[in-house]
């Protein structure tokens, strides 16, 4: 069902029903006809509005077997994609896509209760996921969602927040809202970058992210001019953080989710980068030191987590190491000893692929290499031509490396990396 076609007070409706205890009567059956139907609509509802627990199912309208159904799809979905695990949640899609990934939000708690917070005014509350997190802290929140359906889900996620209905935008609201706040107290806010209304793309279905912070719901001017002396913001990857506000890119399985801004010295220095991999959470201070270039390639390339490259902090990832940088117009580094490092990919070097396509490919045949993968950095290529020209299939191992040094293309034979011991 489309939200962007239903009237408002029909979705507040539908929020109101789903909260409601027939609605939560009928969710656990949900999920099992979502999964027994194998995702189609049609038969999944026909089947809840027959197979719903006694006292529901008689009066489950299409409307409502749609919805709830909807929620059974989102919940396997934020499971899916995000990690969030907890059947208490309720979701809506463009809720969903915006969503902060537990263990990111439970770190940004973590650092506000250490910065000796107590309260936090979240004033995009949304579906309460990073109001859950605060809670979770033991924090205080007060949580404010200008959209009236949403409201009612954040209500529910986030029962022990105080929940508004109202926008946060409104300068008399706000004004109210702050002065129940302590001076090391936080106000929290996530600027909405994806108009649930604009064009979305082809591929992945989701609206295309807003790239002017003017543009942002609320816009990024209204976010630094709030008259307290602690704001954090979540924001796009790509902003930059203006003086003094401290910065924090995060990555989760080396994809960068969000950068987070603080209006106070929450962190020292005052960017870095937070790895978040099978080892856990691994901080990296930022500096404004850059490695020197290297005479020669190595016997290792690495890759640097691409939160690390955002918040400058390379050097402190490959303390103590022989790495250098492959070029200056490169993001790749190289040495002659591995490095073991949670941002940190190391890429034992086979041989430097030389001459043209064609000379290459015949090399390629001659190490018997059938099959790889293709990583293009810091050069306008695409690798599934690479890997065609090259008359390779796709496979994991080994890798070729498309990058630049010296201003002129470098293409290197590696091993796929190993994991950390």
């Amino acid at each position: 069902m489309d939200n962007r076609l239903v009237p408002e007070t029909d979705r507040a409706a539908r929020m109101e029903w789903l909260v409601s205890s027939a609605g939560l009567q009928v969710r656990d059956r949900a999920r099992e006809v979502w999964q027994e139907a194998g995702g189609d609509p049609l038969r999944a509802s026909t089947a809840l509005r027959t197979s719903a627990p006694q006292g529901s199912g008689e009066d489950l309208t299409s409307e409502q077997a749609a919805e709830i159904l909807l929620q059974a799809e989102l919940s396997a979905l934020a499971t899916a994609r995000h990690g969030i695990a907890d059947d208490h949640l309720l979701f809506t899609r463009d809720g969903l896509e915006a969503a902060t990934r537990p263990v990111v939000a439970d770190h940004r708690a973590a650092l506000l209760r250490t910065s000796g917070a107590t309260r936090v005014l979240d004033l995009t509350g949304g579906l309460g996921l990073d109001s859950a997190a605060f809670l979770r802290a033991g924090l205080r929140v007060t949580a404010v969602e200008r959209d009236e359906a949403t409201a009612t889900l954040l209500a529910h996620n986030c029962p022990t927040a105080t929940v508004i209905h109202g926008d946060a935008t409104d300068p008399d609201l706000l004004a109210e809202l702050l002065r129940d706040l302590g001076p090391a107290d936080v106000v929290f806010a996530d600027p909405a970058r994806r108009d649930p209304n604009a064009a979305r793309d082809s591929r992945t279905a989701r609206a295309r992210p807003e790239r002017d912070p003017e543009r942002w719901s609320p816009p990024w001017s209204f976010v630094a001019s709030i008259p307290h002396p602690r704001v954090a913001a979540k924001v796009s990857p790509s902003f930059p953080a203006p003086a003094p506000w401290c910065a924090e890119w995060v990555s989760v399985d080396r994809t960068v989710v969000e950068c987070a801004v603080y209006s106070w010295p929450v962190i020292e220095p005052h960017h870095r980068a937070i790895v978040v991999s099978s080892q856990g959470l691994t901080a990296v201070p930022g500096s404004d030191v850059t490695l020197p270039e290297s005479p020669a390639l190595g016997r290792w390339l690495f890759e640097i987590d691409p939160a690390v490259v955002r918040a400058q902090a390379t050097v402190a990832a490959l303390s103590g190491s022989d790495a250098g940088r492959v070029g200056p117009e490169s993001t790749w580094l190289t040495g002659d000893t591995a490095v073991d490092h949670p941002a940190v990919r190391s890429f034992r070097v086979r041989e430097v692929l030389e001459g043209n396509a064609k000379q290459i490919r015949r090399r390629l045949a001659h190490l018997g290499v059938e099959r790889a993968s293709v990583k293009c950095r810091d050069v306008s290529a695409d690798p599934h031509q690479i890997r065609s020209s090259f008359g390779l299939a796709e496979g994991s191992d080994p890798v070729i490396i498309a990058t630049r040094r010296a201003g002129h293309p470098l293409m290197v034979l590696v091993d796929s990396p190993q994991p950390l011991t």
